[in-house]
């Protein structure tokens, strides 16, 4: 490998997020941009100065030592299959795949292969709840006894940011692209912050909706259909016995507001993503406002981790497939409860 580490990044939508942060990485060479629009490849890599774009996903696989996939869900199994294949390490957008099986075939080629894999649950580094889980395993809150996971979001909004192009609508409203809340956006994420507060979950019962069935987008186009469930709320039991809900609620302003409850033995915290943190302890009798590190919100912290494993040859740091793994037997169960109504137990390992 060269001393600077080379990466690619596939898809040009969340994709420029990733070039955004990685840019600022000292020591890494952004090697290649690819998207199945090539003109989108190479408008995208202008953009960001990469000298080399292509519509081909091998051949961008010859220019790289890392990878970025940002596709929609179900290519991330076949691309992470071919790049570990070539040698390559991984960082795979959420969810890992569109179903537990390719996420378990995922992880058992990154461990057979010694690489790096990662899973872009970026908003653990947000300050507050990144502060919540250091107290938390300082045993500040207590045994975990309920999780409450929450994000607001307007998802006609949502599907109007400016670098996501039509494919991306295309397949996140569509159910049988693993679309949607719960399966593809805020739904990995919260369950994660569920998995990683109150650890593994045994049993799930979920309910699902499509409030919003047509999407009129800003560029006048034809109303968009949609399949996909726009809002969920699943009930879930921990393996410790404490129970958690974790909700996708779409709501018709402007906000994208992710919330996190953590009740203990000994407190309680309440974090969100943009609007601060809050706690309650034994003798409180309400929640006060708790001091964080740092109010930045640095979203280059995951991909640093990502970057210096590679070039210390450490193995593969959090969040990594082995959670991507869990978030997507938690997102299959919720799913099959969704379709029959009952619970349903969630696989493990």
């Amino acid at each position: 490998m060269s001393t600077s580490i080379r990466v690619g990044v596939v898809g040009t939508g969340v994709g420029v997020m990733h070039l955004e942060s990685l840019a600022r990485i000292e020591g890494v060479t952004l090697a290649g941009v690819c998207s199945a629009q090539r003109e989108r490849a190479e408008a995208t890599a202008a953009r960001f100065g990469v000298e080399r774009a292509t519509a081909r996903y091998s051949e961008l696989l010859e220019w790289v030592d890392a990878v970025v996939i940002t596709t929609p869900p179900k290519l991330h199994a076949p691309m992470t299959l071919e790049a570990i294949a070539a040698g390559k390490h991984v960082f795979c957008e959420k969810p890992l795949a569109s179903s537990l099986a390719e996420a378990r075939a995922m992880r058992a080629a990154l461990d057979a292969s010694g690489l790096v894999g990662m899973i872009n649950f970026q908003i653990r580094f947000a300050p507050t709840f990144a502060e919540a889980r250091r107290m938390q395993e300082a045993g500040d809150l207590g045994e975990v006894t309920s999780v409450d996971s929450r994000m607001m979001l307007n998802p006609i909004d949502y599907l109007q940011i400016p670098d996501w192009s039509s494919s991306k609508v295309a397949w996140f409203t569509a159910a049988e692209q693993a679309g949607g809340l719960l399966a593809s956006s805020a739904g990995p994420h919260l369950i994660d912050f569920a998995l990683w507060y109150g650890g593994p979950i045994a049993a799930v019962a979920a309910r699902t909706a499509v409030m919003h069935p047509r999407v009129q987008l800003s560029d006048g186009s034809e109303p968009v259909e949609v399949t996909a469930a726009d809002s969920f709320v699943i009930l879930a039991q921990h393996t410790s016995g404490a129970l958690s809900t974790i909700r996708g609620v779409p709501i018709g302003w402007d906000i994208s507001e992710f919330t996190v409850e953590v009740h203990g033995t000994r407190g309680s915290v309440v974090a969100e993503r943009a609007g601060g943190l809050r706690g309650a302890f034994n003798g409180d009798k309400q929640y006060r406002n708790l001091a964080l590190p740092s109010d930045a919100y640095d979203r280059t912290v995951i991909a640093r981790r990502f970057i210096d494993a590679i070039r210390d040859g450490q193995p593969s740091p959090t969040p990594n497939f082995a959670d991507g793994v869990a978030a997507q037997a938690v997102i299959e169960a919720a799913l099959a409860s969704a379709r029959d109504g009952g619970w349903h137990a969630v696989e493990q390992g």
